[in-house]
């Protein structure tokens, strides 16, 4: 084997070991075939309601307009106790099981373009997610993204009063640049548990 073919061999070789690590670090996660604890509230709103914990995600701009790298879900959730929600426990699961954790700040900011052409045409999609709730005391807002993009102070977690709601945007970045249709689960996680609703993307 000449030296040509050797290094050839060793580049392939480190190609397949890098993306073999990649994917190993790749969260897989089934989609659920039934959503426990799970209602529809129209054609793009979900709610979970346990005894713990009052989750709504509504998306009506996304669910047909998902051929851009940016997905925009309004959340909502309440819950019977104090209740601690970081962003790293947000998540998306694709139909092909991937586990998209939420975007981060930095990379929100970065496509200034794209998401303020995001935010501009789904404004007269937003949905009065407050309304399905009964806020004994009080709202916040999550506050996982500034809007606009570079401006105002983000906070990785927010603690929830029992009885209070907690309202924002969740904002997931594809890792394909689009999102496919079909069946989509978000994952919120807190105090040990987590509340997980469908996704339809049409």
């Amino acid at each position: 084997m000449n030296r040509s073919s050797r290094s050839s061999n060793v580049v392939a070789g480190l190609v397949l070991v890098a993306t073999g690590a990649v994917f190993a670090q790749s969260p897989t996660r089934a989609v659920p075939k039934e959503f426990s604890h799970v209602r529809s509230l129209g054609r793009a709103v979900a709610e979970f309601k346990d005894d713990r914990i009052q989750v709504v995600a509504a998306y009506y701009y996304s669910q047909a307009n998902h051929d851009f790298p940016w997905l925009l879900i309004e959340l909502g959730a309440l819950g019977q106790r104090a209740t601690k929600i970081n962003r790293e426990q947000i998540e998306l699961v694709t139909p092909n099981g991937r586990v998209v954790g939420l975007a981060t700040q930095a990379r929100w900011g970065e496509d200034s373009t794209r998401n303020a052409l995001l935010l501009q045409r789904a404004q007269t999609s937003r949905h009065p997610v407050a309304s399905y709730f009964k806020a004994d005391n009080g709202r916040t807002h999550l506050r996982f993204f500034t809007q606009p993009p570079r401006f105002g102070t983000v906070r990785n977690e927010v603690d929830l009063a029992p009885n209070e709601l907690g309202l924002g945007d969740l904002l997931f970045a594809s890792p394909t640049r689009f999102w496919d249709k079909g069946t989509y689960a978000l994952i919120i996680r807190f105090d040990g548990a987590e509340a997980v609703t469908p996704i339809e993307l049409r």
